[in-house]
């Protein structure tokens, strides 16, 4: 499999569905490339789909950054910083890549971009949720947008914003402790942007915003640390971990 060639300007963002995954000779490659570190992570969930998602996700972390590092799975070494985010050790690679994960019932995913802090979110929009939360984490503004949604928009508009927000605060790397009621999004059809409380020390114009649809399902987004004058190009693919990249159009 050909290796990616990652450019300034480009985001690459791969996901994967671990209920699809269940050869065996798969399932022993991800095991065969993870740390005894994330091995013991992997084996300290009680339930066997848990340690199943846990296990795809190394999978395609280690994949998704030897593909794009040209450095072997195995060989990868991670750290971490203060709040958890993690980070390949430096001097491991001369290729200045960030890179995040997150997940969803049904879903990983995982984001990698030259130079440029980044954050992502995917979640599962058919879920049940209480939208009344929103009242309590989110800003006033954002909470008083919903409210005034059409009833069968709520809680899409809500995925939305929680998206955007957990991306966000991830590529600030500084995750929860963040308060989320410290900044707003405003969005519509063909703009994202972001705002910030006055007693919160932040520039709305660093940042670049992605949100869209994923398999129907699941709502994405990614949060840039980088100019809102400069343009990404989003690269979207389905991948299975050792096995096929497919991109997907339209994106």
């Amino acid at each position: 499999m050909e290796h990616i060639v990652l450019q300034p300007d480009e985001i690459h963002f791969f996901y994967t569905m671990p209920d699809e995954i269940q050869d065996r000779l798969l399932l022993e490659k991800y095991h065969e490339v993870t740390s005894k570190k994330e091995k013991e992570k992997t084996d300290r969930y009680l339930f066997k789909k848990n340690r199943h998602n846990c296990l795809v996700t190394r999978g395609l972390q280690r994949f998704v950054l030897s593909q794009c590092t040209n450095i072997p799975p195995e060989s990868l070494v991670f750290e971490e910083n203060r709040y958890g985010k993690p980070y390949i050790k430096p001097g491991s690679t001369n290729i200045p890549i960030k890179f995040n994960l997150s997940h969803a019932k049904g879903l990983t995913a995982c984001a990698v971009i030259l130079n440029k802090e980044i954050g992502i979110d995917v979640e599962d929009s058919t879920r049940k949720i209480n939208l009344n939360i929103a009242d309590r984490f989110f800003s006033r503004q954002e909470s008083e947008y919903i409210q005034n949604m059409h009833e069968h928009k709520k809680k899409e508009t809500f995925f939305d914003f929680w998206t955007l927000k957990e991306s966000y605060i991830k590529a600030k790397g500084r995750g929860l402790s963040i308060p989320l009621a410290k900044f707003s999004f405003k969005i519509n059809d063909n703009k994202t942007s972001i705002h910030f409380d006055e007693s919160f020390n932040d520039n709305s114009n660093n940042y670049i915003f992605f949100r869209f649809p994923l398999l129907k399902r699941f709502k994405a987004a990614i949060t840039i640390q980088a100019s809102e004058n400069l343009k990404f190009k989003l690269n979207i693919y389905h991948c299975i971990p050792f096995k096929k990249i497919k991109p997907v159009p339209d994106y």
